[in-house]
């Protein structure tokens, strides 16, 4: 087989081979850890074919009633009554690397699909990894390039975030406009937090005392804290938390612990995923959050991951470096990350460590 051919042939057989296994690599990102799951079993992915930006009607306005009698002289006012939040894109890719000296010794029937196997495993390895870390920490952890946006972006703690949630320089609950371009100065803005480490409380959105240790009473805490956001309106549905939490709260409950079946609960289970249940919300813990002692309470029929179907897990052509020998090609992928147009549906506690 002369050379150009030989190449042709294994462009075609990577990219076939590639959107052969693809819906299973989308599977196994989203099977990855009990959150990727979670968002996935809660219908958090939205498609959007392109578009500058992702926005939202974020209503925030209200109106009054006002009483009257006989000879009242009536007024009006016009509130305003909405604003728009947006959500620039952002990208994230992995390089799928080749040489012809490789693509010679693997061009046999009995190493190709090794050969194959070997490069696009590699790949899939990183995505699964790589978007694990995007969801559990702050997309502007850096200044460029600018992540996906993650947990603490939607949900964000008192003070700076932690070195395990991606850096010292996003957003905190106080101000800060990763979410949707708008300034949570806007009090309508703000998630829940309750904080451990002081004394202050905060206007809006604070829990209406700070939370004790969670060695002394946790379960108390996470009741009055989840009644907060619930408000009689919408309860959190996912809790998400530290491992050490997790582990505290299990030996609180002990035996009271009720099981209550969902389809959540029952596919975690089949994946090898633990998990217990708070007021009827499935709770579980994320290595990933390992020493930060956060509690995150959310409500995932408020929060969505916006993706581009046209570049979702999608390969590139393959491309020669400049007087070499080597070729590349790109898996691409194009989506918000992680947002909230109703910050005040989700809430995190925040343990003194």
């Amino acid at each position: 087989m002369a050379l150009p051919e030989l190449t042709r042939t294994l462009d075609d057989d990577f990219v076939n081979t590639w959107y052969e296994i693809r819906a299973d690599v989308i599977d196994n990102v989203n099977e990855s850890t009990v959150f990727n799951l979670a968002l996935r079993e809660f219908g958090c992915y939205v498609p959007q074919v392109g578009g500058e930006y992702v926005t939202r009607t974020i209503g925030y306005g209200t109106k009054s009633t006002q009483p009257f009698v006989r000879g009242s002289v009536l007024s009006q006012s016009v509130p305003k009554l909405d604003t728009l939040a947006m959500w620039e894109w952002r990208y994230f890719l992995v390089d799928v690397n080749r040489t012809l000296i490789d693509d010679a010794k693997n061009s046999g029937p009995s190493k190709i699909k090794d050969y194959l196997t070997r490069r696009l495993g590699a790949a899939r390895d990183a995505i699964v990894a790589d978007t694990e870390t995007y969801l559990h920490r702050w997309g502007t952890y850096t200044a460029a390039p600018v992540y996906p946006n993650g947990l603490y972006d939607i949900v964000s703690c008192e003070t700076a975030q932690t070195a395990a949630s991606g850096g010292t320089d996003a957003d905190t609950q106080m101000s800060g406009t990763a979410n949707g371009g708008i300034n949570k100065t806007n009090k309508w803005w703000r998630n829940w937090f309750a904080d451990s480490d002081s004394a202050e409380v905060i206007a809006d959105r604070e829990a209406a005392a700070t939370v004790a240790p969670y060695s002394l009473n946790l379960v108390p805490d996470m009741r009055h804290f989840f009644n907060l956001i619930n408000a009689q309106q919408a309860a959190p549905n996912f809790i998400l938390m530290d491992q050490a939490i997790y582990e505290a709260y299990e030996d609180e409950v002990g035996d009271r612990q009720q099981i209550v079946r969902m389809d959540f609960t029952e596919k975690a289970a089949d994946l090898g995923f633990v998990s217990l249940t708070f007021k009827g919300a499935p709770l579980t813990y994320s290595a990933k959050l390992a020493g930060t002692k956060h509690i995150f309470m959310l409500n995932m029929n408020d929060i969505e991951i916006v993706y581009d179907p046209e570049v979702w897990y999608d390969m590139t052509d393959w491309m020669y470096t400049p007087n070499q020998l080597e070729r590349v090609a790109y898996i691409a992928m194009m989506t918000t990350g992680l947002i909230t147009a109703e910050p005040r549906r989700h809430g995190v506690m925040e343990y003194a460590s």
